[in-house]
């Protein structure tokens, strides 16, 4: 029998740059179908030495189901600038929060669903706590930690990481992030065009936080989606998750095979569980819920 032939939407693909108030570019990437209107914004939000590329098929596959995707790169990261003299006031969680807010301003995205790996995601949980919370329509998150208490040296730690040299670095840490091709020259790329002392800066500004409040309050759909792999994460995640249990807004799903990029070791279920997660109007608590 004769299959049939899929035709998929076409979907155009613009980039944006706009000054930040601080003085220097800030960039992301507009994905839409060519035909029709959008239903709804999605703000695809990536992590620490990442960029908004982490995202590209994650994209291309909402945009051809009708959704308006932006994704920014975040201050230092991709083809958004850097200060001249980094220091650490420029990369607080608010400064960089703000930056995306600005973003959604200068893109008219007045509500978008929230989707946040690692960094994207904290930026988030911290904008819960501000009035700009009702700018979030829902939010998903993987990677992401509630809240987090390191040592103070962790900066200088994430700056040791990189002493081999940049492009050693990323090469080890895109293998040791993801058994996929495409992800590891997705994450090599990244890095590649990283400031790493910007990269330090972040890291003493994010070693020690906690929003658990701001997403206990969050009266939105919240989808947290759990790597198996991503160790470090879950160790951390399992000092608040179960503050959510009695909150039926809050959906949680385990992908076994997942890392702290688990869009890029399972794309496919990644992708499914989060078009389920746009799609359902109210989200019921499903603790155990499985992605094979």
């Amino acid at each position: 029998m004769q299959g049939k032939s899929v035709i998929k939407p076409q979907v155009n693909v613009r980039h944006h740059q706009l000054p930040a108030s601080a003085g220097f570019a800030l960039a992301y990437t507009e994905y839409c179908a060519s035909e029709g209107s959008a239903q709804a914004s999605v703000f695809l939000v990536h992590g620490l030495a990442s960029c908004g590329l982490q995202f590209s098929g994650d994209a291309e596959y909402l945009a051809a189901r009708g959704y308006r995707v932006l994704v920014p790169d975040l201050r230092g990261h991709g083809a958004s600038e850097v200060p001249d003299a980094v220091t650490l006031p420029q990369f607080e969680i608010g400064t960089m929060a703000q930056d995306l807010i600005d973003i959604l301003d200068h893109a008219h995205a007045q509500k978008v669903h929230w989707v946040g790996n690692s960094l994207g995601g904290i930026l988030a949980l911290h904008l819960l706590g501000t009035q700009h919370r009702q700018r979030l329509s829902s939010l998903a998150l993987f990677g992401t930690c509630f809240s987090m208490s390191l040592a103070k040296p962790a900066g200088h730690l994430f700056r040791a990481a990189f002493l081999p040299g940049q492009a050693i670095t990323a090469w080890i840490t895109a293998r040791l992030t993801t058994k996929s091709a495409e992800g590891r020259k997705a994450i090599e790329n990244a890095m590649s065009r990283f400031n790493v002392a910007a990269g330090a800066a972040i890291v003493a500004n994010v070693r020690s936080y906690d929003f658990v409040a701001n997403a206990l309050a969050f009266e939105q759909p919240i989808l947290i989606l759990r790597g198996g792999k991503d160790h470090a994460v879950n160790l951390r995640l399992r000092h608040d998750i179960g503050r959510f249990d009695s909150h039926e807004n809050v959906q949680c799903i385990d992908f076994p095979l997942g890392g702290h990029c688990l869009n890029l070791d399972m794309p496919d279920a990644f992708r499914t569980a989060l078009k389920d997660h746009l799609e359902r109007p109210n989200l019921q608590l499903q603790r155990l819920d499985t992605y094979p």
